[in-house]
């Protein structure tokens, strides 16, 4: 059984950036619609994820980025693809879709800081409103399922890192008001 869907207490303020074209694709592959959020860390700062995703070589973008202070930056259109999640490598994830790009049907946020950081306090409420906002837009069940870690697309990596607690983010998201 699901998770249910929980719209956010107050909707997060979000400042529009964008990112420079070479690094998403307009629009979805046809039937593809978000239908889970990959929780990234961003290995670096606010301004340099802002930079990375305006240089036309990065060839690489998230939809959005959540820093230290909670402040949020958006740099692709939900509706659009982000070059966030990568080809899959040792898997983990139940709900990949086997033969389909997993950029093609997720939502991808960053996270500013390095793998081995603690996330504030501040940080932690504007992920949690922020998923809750797009999971209620786009219908996403609000679950470890559907609430995934990079690494779980990527075995390789261990983005978010070790330090992030998913177990916080879901309890947090299941305590917002309905």
């Amino acid at each position: 059984m699901s998770a249910p869907i929980i719209p956010p207490a107050i909707p997060p303020v979000i400042r529009w950036l964008g990112c420079n074209n070479a690094n998403y694709r307009v629009g979805r592959p046809a039937g593809c619609t978000p239908t889970a959020i990959v929780i990234h860390i961003s290995d670096g700062c606010l301004s340099s994820a802002d930079s990375w995703f305006n240089n036309p070589h990065a060839q690489v973008s998230a939809h959005y980025i959540v820093a230290k202070s909670g402040e949020i930056h958006q740099y692709v259109k939900e509706q659009d693809t982000a070059f966030h999640a990568g080809a899959p490598l040792h898997p983990t994830w139940k709900l990949l879709r086997p033969g389909v790009n997993a950029n093609s049907y997720t939502i991808g946020i960053e996270h500013e800081g390095k793998a081995e950081d603690v996330w504030p306090e501040a940080q932690y409420q504007a992920s949690a409103q922020l998923v809750a906002d797009i999971a209620r837009r786009w219908w996403i069940p609000l679950d470890a399922d559907h609430i995934v870690l990079h690494r779980e697309i990527h075995g390789d990596r261990t983005c978010p890192g070790f330090v992030f607690d998913r177990a916080k983010l879901l309890a947090m998201l299941a305590a917002l008001p309905q």
